[in-house]
């Protein structure tokens, strides 16, 4: 069956020698490539970070925000960054939940070639994948290949992972919405000096006022999940806008 094409329309201003592309409408799977076509031609073409002005999208799919990380992770080799001139907020709500924010350049005067956030090389990985256990090594898998691809490894990488497959756990158990289709989507940013991951699901979420204490939790089926998270990493956060999403920080050792 074919894909109805969302409207998508796209422009070029240029400020200075930053070149700046303006988009407005849906942005989905299946428009994705022509917005990301036209990005790769500008890093091609200018040495200066690319400036993206995302005001007048209305939404962005998780397709489409997985191949803009995508794209992001490659101009990363080139030292280029992409620079967020501005988002609308249902734009900039999915881009904080997923962290796109850490690797795009948000500052209000891009220092182009002489970007420091651009001279930072990052790797990164977003995926959604079915809420089912069998899908759980997968997501650790492909958080160790981001994290050793960034040089990043040992005894700190296992300690990671571990807090990786709590959260995944989680988002399959408590994150199903009772639908066939339920999945879970992985966000996972990581350089020489710090690992970040995002595990969202479409789950109703819950209270951490319930979470029971870790004596308590030592004595429950459930519950321990969040404490081991906390012990492994750096920063757990949570965030309960369009769903349930842990963030998981940890600094290389």
């Amino acid at each position: 069956m074919a894909l109805s094409i969302a409207p998508l329309s796209l422009s070029l201003e240029s400020d200075g020698n930053q070149p700046s592309l303006v988009v407005s409408g849906h942005v989905d799977e299946t428009n994705i490539d022509r917005l990301v076509t036209v990005l790769d031609h500008l890093v091609e073409e200018h040495e200066h970070c690319v400036s993206l002005d995302l005001a007048e999208v209305a939404s962005i799919d998780a397709t489409a925000l997985g191949c803009l990380a995508e794209s992001a992770g490659t101009f990363s080799e080139r030292r280029r960054r992409l620079h967020l001139k501005d988002a609308s907020d249902a734009v900039q709500q999915s881009l904080d939940r997923h962290l796109l924010m850490d690797i795009l350049c948000s500052e209000p005067e891009c220092a182009g070639h002489a970007c420091e956030i651009a001279a930072r090389i990052c790797r990164m990985d977003l995926f959604t994948l079915p809420s089912d256990a069998a899908y759980c090594r997968e997501a650790r898998d492909r958080v160790r290949q981001v994290a050793e691809s960034a040089g990043l490894g040992g005894n700190w990488l296992r300690d990671v992972l571990l807090a990786v497959g709590e959260a995944v756990s989680n988002a399959i158990r408590h994150g199903s919405i009772g639908a066939d289709d339920s999945s879970f989507t992985v966000s996972c940013i990581a350089n020489p000096e710090r690992i970040s991951i995002s595990v969202s699901d479409n789950g109703p979420g819950f209270r951490i006022q319930d979470i029971p204490n870790f004596e308590d939790a030592l004595f429950r089926e459930h519950g321990r999940g969040i404490h081991c998270m906390n012990v492994l990493m750096d920063e757990v956060g949570f965030s309960f806008e369009g769903g349930t999403s842990v963030r998981l920080v940890k600094g290389a050792e």
